[in-house]
């Protein structure tokens, strides 16, 4: 019964893998059929701009100009777009304005604020409007150490604290039709109430963090008196306490959205056609780190290339500008800015944008970075935002740090990949269109509509959650958020299969098969995963899952072997290859097959037959 068993899966799964395989060649060998615009494709989600683990920028369907673009985590990035034609401002990415300005600010955006304290239980009622606090100490926030690097302004040692911070509301009519936020930073926790409301409960945040009031909450505040008590407990080290209210400041409240006319989502680049008045705006959003030609793998830069066209011939003064809240982003205000080789930086944090310095102008207000161009006949009608990212921490595998891919002489710096990116970006632009078609017309050559939409998005995906570094011996790793992932590794495969990125391939099994074949591991099976970032070392899931992860090494391998039709990859790893295969002939020795009626591909024991394929 087992054999016939074995046989049947092994039938079944030949019939697929040769379907497949058939499919694909079909679409290699015709290549004049004609090639089908996705215009008409809405993914529910999409990576816009592939950067960075920590910076790619996400859409909604078509909200590029209802909503703003999020990050993988998300977070809002908070960036407006505008186009302004003859005086008239069309806004194409973004919302309205992230702009607010205090109704009681924090410490930092002041000279410190007054208010009343207890270290000690205030007894019930205490966050109420009514409650008399006038046996409580006075202070002037925030509260905590008072000789940190925050601007805290009474020492605040004890395990608890009661603040009371009165705020006086001339005109509630203000607040219609704005948004309200409260501001906080807090070690370690933190409870907020507003006239006795509550607000909001977090933990731990070294950032200043920003929540929207809800309309019930906005409808508790009254003309007068206000108001905004917290209670904050130090679970130990340092202890800081700062909070304050804010509101939405509508900068571009004039602005009329642009009426969307076109939508493009191809492999490489997303693409938008605008009308703003009289004036048609096209934009595309570029991952360079996504091209064949140019050696650019895990570069963390992306672009922005925007064009202007008018079919009226007449002339006309168009303007485009981009505003980013700096301080929303990071919760902090330092901003530097230069001009370097005829191209004007600006960073924040670990954010970096660039724009050409000809016909450019800068400016920072409320940590708000705008940088605009004048388009006209002397610029082509266009031009380019450069958006670059200085990655987080540094992975480490088994003791050792290792390097960015593209920082692998570790003297590379983001501003010369931006500026490297900006200087040839139309032709990568041309490349990119290359590869869309040929993407495109595969797609469509191999099933249909709905494989489209699914397959050619997830291009950037993989980009967009996966980090490029170096091995000790120069050899290519390739890491997602959990390091190794076996299994989240074979459900890349396909992707990359598809998008015939064997070299990508190689990089997601290259450190695994290093970590085997290191002394300290000694098992007969690989790994389910080698760590959670940044940390290469231990296994973060407890279950080996041993047949999963042996049997899908070997198939990713035969993958490879077949992609290439070359058998030196595997001939490098044979002896782990042997091992795990001689693993999972034991196993099925000592397991009985079930019926095939309740096997499915997640089934150990199929897994074992797949492997040994």
């Amino acid at each position: 019964m087992e054999m016939k068993t074995n046989v049947r899966l092994v039938g079944v799964w030949r019939v697929i893998i040769i379907s497949v395989i058939v499919s694909l060649i079909y679409a290699c060998s015709c290549p004049d059929r004609k090639i089908l615009s996705l215009s008409d494709i809405t993914p529910s989600e999409h990576t816009l701009l592939a950067i960075t683990p920590d910076f790619s920028l996400k859409v909604l369907g078509d909200t590029l100009n209802k909503s703003y673009p999020k990050l993988r985590t998300g977070k809002v990035f908070p960036i407006t777009g505008v186009l302004c034609v003859d005086g008239k401002a069309y806004r194409f990415m973004g919302s309205d304005s992230l702009r607010i300005f205090s109704l009681a600010p924090l410490s930092n955006d002041s000279i410190g604020w007054e208010g009343k304290y207890s270290f000690l239980f205030p007894g019930k009622g205490w966050e109420q409007k009514e409650y008399d606090d006038s046996l409580w100490d006075e202070g002037k926030g925030a509260f905590g150490p008072v000789k940190g690097n925050y601007p805290a302004h009474t020492l605040w040692g004890a395990e608890n604290i009661y603040v009371r911070r009165h705020i006086r509301v001339d005109d509630k009519d203000l607040l219609k039709e704005h948004k309200v936020y409260v501001r906080y930073i807090c070690d370690d926790q933190i409870k907020l109430f507003c006239n006795g409301r509550y607000l909001l409960k977090s933990g731990f945040t070294n950032q200043t963090k920003c929540q929207r009031l809800t309309d019930e909450a906005i409808n508790q505040i009254v003309n007068g008196d206000n108001v905004l008590a917290a209670y904050c407990r130090n679970t130990g080290g340092p202890a800081l306490l700062d909070f304050g209210l804010y509101i939405e400041n509508k900068t571009y409240t004039d602005a009329e959205p642009a009426i969307l006319k076109q939508k493009d989502v191809q492999a490489t680049r997303t693409q938008f056609v605008f009308q703003c008045g009289d004036v048609e705006l096209q934009i595309d959003f570029v991952s360079p780190s996504l091209s064949e030609m140019w050696n650019m793998t895990g570069w963390p830069v992306g672009f922005l290339s925007y064009q202007v066209r008018t079919e009226d011939k007449k002339e006309h003064t168009v303007e485009i500008l981009f505003d980013v809240d700096m301080e929303w982003m990071f919760g902090r205000r330092k901003i530097d800015s230069w001009v370097e080789q005829e191209w004007r930086f600006v960073k924040s944090d670990s954010l970096y944008l660039g724009m050409t310095a000809d016909e450019t102008t800068f400016s920072c207000d409320d940590s708000h970075v705008v940088l605009s161009q004048k388009l006209c006949a002397e610029n082509g009608n266009k031009g380019i935002l450069l958006i670059g990212c200085g990655e987080g921490q540094r992975i480490q595998y088994v003791g050792e740090r290792l390097q960015p891919l593209w920082n692998s002489n570790r003297t590379g710096e983001v501003k010369e990949l931006m500026m490297a990116v900006g200087n040839k970006y139309q032709k990568l632009r041309e490349e990119c269109d290359k590869l869309d078609k040929l993407w495109n017309n595969k797609a469509f050559q191999v099933s249909d509509k709905t494989f489209a939409e699914q397959i050619l998005p997830s291009y950037r995906n993989f980009i967009s959650s996966h980090r490029f570094v170096l091995s000790s011996d120069h050899k290519s790793f390739c890491f997602g958020d959990t390091l190794g992932n076996v299994r989240e590794i074979y459900k890349n495969f396909p992707v990359l299969l598809f998008f015939n990125r064997v070299d990508w391939m190689k990089s997601l099994l290259n450190p695994i098969f290093e970590y085997c074949e290191d002394e300290r591991w000694k098992r007969k099976y690989p790994p389910y995963d080698i760590g959670l970032y940044p940390v290469a070392s231990k296994q973060v899931k407890t279950d080996n899952c041993a047949e999963e992860a042996a049997a899908n090494m070997l198939m990713m391998m035969l993958a490879i072997v077949e992609a290439e039709q070359n058998f030196s990859y595997a001939e490098l790893h044979w002896e782990h290859l042997c091992l795990w295969a001689n693993y999972l002939k034991e196993r099925m020795a000592e397991n009985a097959s079930p019926s095939i009626e309740l096997l499915d591909g997640n089934d150990e024991h199929v897994k074992c037959v797949l492997g040994l394929m």
